[in-house]
């Protein structure tokens, strides 16, 4: 698997460009590691986030960074190991393990209780729960939908193929799009045609399960975790209630 997405990461670093001004606001992209477990593991969820924000990967803080510094997307296209740089960076981020803020948040706290209800170690790299972004990069340090109309596009356009590729090489047995309602556009434009039915008499434009022919039959999509810390986190509970209790 990682050497299929490896192949996926090169070509999307050799087909995606930017403005120059716009590369030196983009973070560089995500780009995952796939653990052992991962790829041993009879149930493998991944859980799509909005977009990649503070997990300073090159920053050589909290462990050896043997690249050169890519701070943004311009010096991703620039320097000749950055995919392999990228990978190193997600493996040693760790799901934000080294970053006590961080590693506090509602997303990272909706993560780890993914690991604990599948009888995993809340910590570590090995794992069959992964983490990956519906945009790629990052903008300006923030949120891709602060920028312009012409910049969400571009930025949609560079990451959406991508995304559908992860999907189809990991074959994750169930997804979760923790996107919330400002980001269904960008959703129903990676996955054309998805089709969303209810769930839980919940509003099906903040919660419902979805599906389309590049997911697994269990898919489902609802807020960000910091909208579910707001009195909403048994939207949560019921999430992964549903994953355990329906087969793959």
């Amino acid at each position: 698997m990682q050497s299929e997405l490896i192949l996926v990461y090169e070509r999307f670093k050799a087909s995606t460009s930017f403005s120059l001004e716009m590369s030196e606001r983009l973070s560089p992209p995500l780009l995952l590691y796939v653990p052992k477990t991962w790829l041993t593991s009879k149930e493998r969820i991944l859980l799509v986030g909005q977009e990649t924000l503070g997990w300073g990967f090159t920053s050589g803080h909290y462990y050896e960074w043997p690249y050169p510094p890519i701070p943004d997307f311009s010096a991703f296209k620039a320097a000749p190991v950055s995919v392999t740089a990228m990978v190193h960076g997600y493996k040693m981020f760790e799901f934000a393990r080294h970053q006590p803020e961080n590693y506090r948040s509602p997303f990272w706290r909706a993560y780890r209780q993914c690991r604990t209800m599948l009888g995993e170690a809340k910590d570590g790299i090995e794992t069959s729960v992964l983490w990956t972004n519906l945009f790629r990069m990052s903008l300006d340090g923030g949120r891709v939908l602060n920028g312009s109309e012409t910049e969400v596009t571009q930025l949609l356009d560079a990451g959406k193929e991508l995304l559908r590729r992860e999907i189809l090489i990991l074959r994750p047995t169930a997804v979760v799009f923790f996107t919330g309602p400002d980001y269904n556009s960008a959703l129903y434009t990676t996955f054309p045609s998805m089709e969303v039915t209810d769930f839980n008499g919940h509003d099906s434009s903040r919660t419902a399960k979805v599906s389309h022919p590049d997911l697994p039959n269990r898919a489902w999509r609802t807020y960000h975790p910091n909208h579910l810390s707001f009195r909403k986190w048994h939207i949560l509970d019921q999430v992964y209630d549903a994953i355990t209790h329906t087969r793959a």
